[in-house]
């Protein structure tokens, strides 16, 4: 269990523990501010982060912008890492591939998932992380994978 997951099993126990939580996780990542995810669930093999619609991930259209999307799957995919990676070893991501099925009007959960078998290869190992969004509705707008590099720490 890495600090970044003790730390947020303590913060959420607490009241507004889960927006403070957010606030560092922004300052350690600063690009993920740009879309100011709200952390919905930290926890192994799975992380979810909202997206809100708001001015500042709008395109010209008025919909969420496709990268603000992309950002917001991967801080679901970093805290699903977080959570799930074994001690003596570090992830960094090596791509990211979506597909962008329809527009975003409003509010998108990026959802990312993993198999625990998938972290139980020898190190080195490419983990392949499923990510997707959805609309308050249950429409999917977004589906792709996230690969993880998986190597010892050193």
């Amino acid at each position: 269990m890495t600090s970044t997951y003790q730390l947020y099993q303590r913060l959420t126990a607490k009241p507004f523990g889960r927006q403070l939580f957010a606030l560092g996780f922004m300052a350690r990542a600063p690009y993920f501010a740009t879309v100011q995810p709200q952390i919905r669930e930290m926890a192994p093999n799975r992380g979810v982060v909202r997206i809100r619609k708001w001015k500042g991930v709008q395109n010209h259209i008025g919909t969420i912008h496709a990268i603000a999307v992309a950002n917001g799957m991967e801080a679901a995919m970093g805290l699903l890492a977080e959570a799930t990676v074994k001690p003596g070893t570090r992830w960094i991501p090596r791509g990211i591939q979506l597909d962008y099925i329809t527009k975003v009007p409003s509010a998108v959960e990026c959802v990312a998932e993993t198999d625990p078998a998938d972290w139980d290869q020898p190190t080195p190992h490419e983990v392949r992380v499923r990510v997707t969004g959805k609309l308050a509705d249950g429409t999917e707008v977004v589906k792709g994978v996230i690969p993880l590099w998986v190597t010892a720490a050193k």
